[in-house]
């Protein structure tokens, strides 16, 4: 793909970012409004009724526990589902226009994670103003463990929008794998409270690794790229590589299934 093409993907990403907001007379104030009812919705369920708690040795309400980890998992997934669909969506554009069709699956999910990382820096503003200090030394590396995290929901992204094309199911399949991974990830629990064997599963779970230095970043103020982040990098552009590879692959026969 040439230099002129890359040149087409900010203005792609303004494109999706405006589509997301057009219907809305005040989009930019939803930005703000809407993650902060998020936030309080998560911190009365999970934090009031069911009267979750954060690990032991944090002293913190349990929503700001939550709430660091929640955005970025809401970003990735978010991103993974747009982007599965971005090739069908676009068919009418991929018929008419010849244009690298990997760009579509990239702006979709780049314009989800800049409207989650507006929403997400809203959220860590209002969670240390109401009391829990975080690490802001340590926000530069959560920011790289976040783009490693864009990297590497942008190969899984490339990959099932290829695969939806031919297979159509994965579009009512893929929402419920998605909410159980969400479950299957230490976001709305600690790792503490579950049964000592089933907490090995766990690091089998790549979002795992992602959420746990996201946290350590932000709450303990890690500051420095160790073995962890090394692998989350390789993991990232592992994923990113096969993605291309399986989308490249497949995108020749794109049309005569769409």
């Amino acid at each position: 793909m040439s230099a002129d093409w890359w040149r087409l993907l900010p203005d792609l990403t303004r494109r999706e970012v405006r589509n997301r907001l057009i219907n809305s007379s005040s989009g930019w104030l939803w930005l703000v409004v809407t993650p902060l009812l998020l936030l309080a919705v998560y911190g009365f369920v999970f934090g009031v009724i069911f009267n979750a708690r954060v690990p032991e040795g944090l002293e913190m309400p349990f929503v700001a526990w939550l709430a660091v980890a929640l955005w970025p998992w809401l970003a990735f997934s978010e991103g993974l589902l747009r982007g599965s669909q971005a090739i069908l969506q676009h068919s009418g554009l991929i018929s008419k226009v010849a244009i690298p069709r990997e760009l579509l699956v990239l702006s979709t999910q780049s314009a989800v994670f800049v409207l989650h990382m507006i929403g997400y820096a809203v959220v860590l503003v209002a969670v240390q103003l109401l009391g829990t200090d975080l690490a802001w030394h340590g926000l530069p590396y959560a920011l790289l463990v976040l783009v490693t995290l864009y990297l590497f929901g942008l190969g899984l992204g490339l990959m099932l929008a290829a695969l939806q094309v031919f297979v159509r199911d994965l579009e009512q399949v893929l929402p419920t794998l998605v909410m159980f991974w969400f479950f299957m990830t230490p976001i709305l629990y600690a790792e503490e409270l579950l049964p000592q064997r089933m907490v090995w599963w766990l690091q089998f779970n790549p979002m795992t690794w992602w959420v746990e230095e996201i946290r350590s970043a932000l709450f303990v103020g890690k500051w420095l790229p160790d073995g962890v982040f090394l692998g989350l990098l390789c993991g990232a552009v592992l994923a990113l590589l096969v993605g291309l590879a399986v989308f490249k692959r497949l995108s020749p026969n794109f049309e005569d299934f769409l």
